[in-house]
């Protein structure tokens, strides 16, 4: 690792970060019995400075608990979520915060499920690090760019509103992404694959995250300079307006 710099900051590099976090793939004395397989090989890794290694370690568990759980998710998933999960929230009771239990019919079988309050704020954080290590990893430089992270899990119904954008602009990536003609990537996909899109007229690309062959993740890449976006903005104002014009 000497001379590395951060895949995020570019600064001097002290460790190496699992993209996406170790902890979303599962331990083989949880699943080795039942799969008879093993979740962890080549998994991605990245040079990090401790500042970031430290910020998004933090936060990896708390990411682990919102994605394992969720409903639609594969078996692999559901496994992780009555092993690890359950230790860490006998460890940790706070990790999630419960709004409500509820119960959900898939083919006539009866589901209880619960309605977690996520914070939006450390979910994006983690989806934008996966994303940018994954940029590193893909093209050997840094993205200085900025990012807008776009997924249903961000859904919420006391913001109607928020939620119609939201479901706008995951269905709209979604269509486009059947075209994107790039290769789906990752060494063990029943737990994480991710594409990249091309890069499009605006400087723009956007990266799909797969977790657990059901919760899917979009983060779009603006590359565009300040210079790009003043002379792009009738542009990008005109295709905002013809997609998202009638929300109101």
């Amino acid at each position: 690792m000497k001379n590395s710099i951060c895949y995020w900051c570019g600064s001097k590099a002290n460790s190496m970060e699992h993209v996406p976090p170790k902890c979303l793939f599962p331990e083989e004395k949880d699943v080795k019995e039942i799969t008879r397989k093993t979740y962890r090989d080549n998994l991605i890794r990245v040079p990090s400075c401790e500042e970031h290694n430290l910020k998004k370690s933090n936060l990896d568990e708390y990411l682990m608990v919102h994605l394992s759980g969720r409903v639609g998710n594969n078996f692999v998933a559901y496994l992780n979520t009555v092993t690890k999960v359950s230790r860490i929230r006998l460890r940790n009771p706070r990790i999630i915060n419960i709004e409500k239990t509820d119960v959900v019919r898939i083919r006539n079988k009866e589901f209880p499920v619960l309605w977690i309050n996520a914070d939006t704020s450390k979910l994006t954080y983690s989806f934008e690090s996966i994303a940018r290590g994954l940029y590193f990893n893909e093209y050997g430089s840094i993205f200085n760019g900025n990012c807008l992270v776009i997924t249903k899990l961000f859904k919420h119904p006391n913001d109607p509103e928020g939620s119609k954008f939201i479901s706008r602009s995951f269905n709209l990536i979604e269509s486009e992404q059947k075209h994107w003609k790039t290769e789906i990537k990752g060494s063990n996909p029943e737990i994480f694959t991710y594409q990249f899109s091309k890069v499009d007229g605006f400087n723009c690309q956007t990266v799909a995250l797969n977790f657990y062959s059901g919760t899917m993740v979009y983060v779009v890449l603006n590359g565009m300079t300040e210079e790009q976006k003043v002379k792009l903005e009738p542009y990008t104002n005109t295709i905002t307006g013809i997609f998202f014009g009638d929300m109101d």
